[in-house]
C-alpha cells in the first residue's frame, strides 16, 4: 500500500487500530496520543528508546496503520496536528528540535545554529522543486497574467511574503491589490471582486478565518483561487482552484524561505513572460521614485 490517505483523521485511525496491536505497538501508539509535539519530529529510533521498544517494533506500526513505513506516517501526521497547536507550541516544538539535532552533533555554538537553520532552510528549498507540477506553475504565471485584478491575502505569519509578491506583482503587472485587515473593512477592500479577477491566498494552519472567507467569497463571486497551504486536506487547499503545497513542518518560521522562493519564482516567470510591457511599468515605477526622491542617492559622499 502507499502512503495512507491523509484525509482520514490520524488521531482516529490510531485509537481504532490500538486494541489489534502488539503491546509493543501500543506503546508506540501511546507516546503519539499523549506526547504529539515530540512525535511530529524524533526519529524513530528515539522514539523506540523512550518507549522501550525495537526500532523495527516503531517500523511495523507504522506499516499496520497502512504506511509504507514510519516516515510516512509521522508526515501524515505532523501535517494534522501542526494546524492544530498554537504559536507558541510552534516555537517551543521548533527549538527541541534544533536542540535534539545539535545535541547529535555535539555542537550547540552560534555558528552551528546560523549553519544547521540555514541549511534546513536550502533542503526544503531543494526538496520543493520536485513536489511542484511544471503544469502548475505554468498554470498559476497563465493566470496572473489573464486576471484583470489579483487581489493577495495573507495573514499573520504569512503577512510580510503576501506583502512583499503583492509589491511584485503591482511593479510588473498593475491591477493588484493587498487585503489588509485593519486597514479600513477587509469586507471594502474585497467588494469591487469580479469573476474576471484572481484571489492568491497564503494561508498555513492555524487556518485564519478572514482568508477563508475571502477565498469563499472570491469563489462565490466567479473569480479564480490560487491556494498557497500546508495540507493537500487543508480548508484552504479545499477552496483552492489550483493548489501549492508546501509543507510547513516544524521549525520556526515554518517553511517561509520555500514559500518566499515560490513566490519569487512566480514574479521572475510573470517578468519574462510580459518582459516588454513589465520593463516599460518598471521604468516608469523609477521615473517616479526619481521624481521624489524617496532614495538617498549616496552622491554627498563623493561631494
Amino acid at each position: 500500500m502507499t502512503q495512507k490517505d491523509v484525509s482520514q483523521d490520524i488521531l482516529t485511525l490510531i485509537r481504532e487500530a490500538y486494541d489489534g496491536m502488539s503491546s509493543g505497538q501500543q506503546k508506540v501508539l501511546e507516546f503519539f496520543l499523549s506526547r504529539r509535539l515530540e512525535a511530529v519530529y524524533l526519529s524513530a529510533a528515539k522514539i523506540a528508546e523512550l518507549v522501550d521498544v525495537s526500532h523495527s517494533t516503531v517500523v511495523r506500526t507504522a506499516q499496520a496503520l497502512g504506511f509504507d513505513g514510519f516516515p510516512e506516517f509521522q508526515t501524515a501526521f505532523q501535517e494534522q496536528i501542526s494546524g492544530r497547536i498554537n504559536s507558541a507550541s510552534v516555537y517551543q516544538l521548533g527549538s527541541r528540535k534544533l536542540i535534539n539535532e545539535l545535541l547529535e552533533q555535539d555542537n550547540n555554538s552560534m555558528g552551528a545554529i546560523l549553519e544547521r537553520v540555514m541549511r534546513t532552510d536550502a533542503k526544503n528549498i531543494e526538496n520543493m522543486v520536485s513536489q511542484i507540477p511544471v503544469a502548475d506553475f505554468e498554470q498559476a504565471v497563465a493566470m496572473l497574467i489573464e486576471a484583470e485584478t489579483v487581489y493577495v491575502i495573507g495573514l499573520r505569519s504569512s503577512a510580510p511574503m503576501a506583502m512583499n509578491f503583492a509589491m511584485g506583482l503591482r511593479q510588473i503587472r498593475g491591477k493588484c491589490h493587498l487585503l489588509e485587515p485593519g486597514v479600513g473593512d477587509l469586507v471594502d477592500q474585497i467588494a469591487a471582486l469580479t469573476d474576471k479577477d484572481l484571489l492568491f491566498s497564503l494561508c498555513f494552519g492555524r487556518y485564519s478565518k478572514e482568508t477563508l472567507h475571502a477565498m469563499d467569497y472570491a469563489r462565490k463571486m466567479g473569480a479564480k483561487v490560487i491556494s498557497v497551504t500546508d495540507t493537500p486536506v487543508s480548508p484552504a487547499a479545499q477552496r483552492g482552484d489550483l493548489v501549492f503545497t508546501l509543507r510547513y513542518g516544524v521549525w520556526f518560521y515554518g517553511a517561509s524561505a520555500a514559500l518566499f522562493s515560490l513566490l519569487n519564482a512566480l514574479v521572475a516567470a510573470l517578468l519574462i513572460s510580459q518582459n516588454e510591457a513589465a520593463q516599460t511599468r518598471l521604468e516608469r515605477i523609477d521615473a517616479v521614485i526619481d521624481e521624489f526622491g524617496i532614495f538617498d542617492s549616496g552622491d554627498d559622499q563623493f561631494v
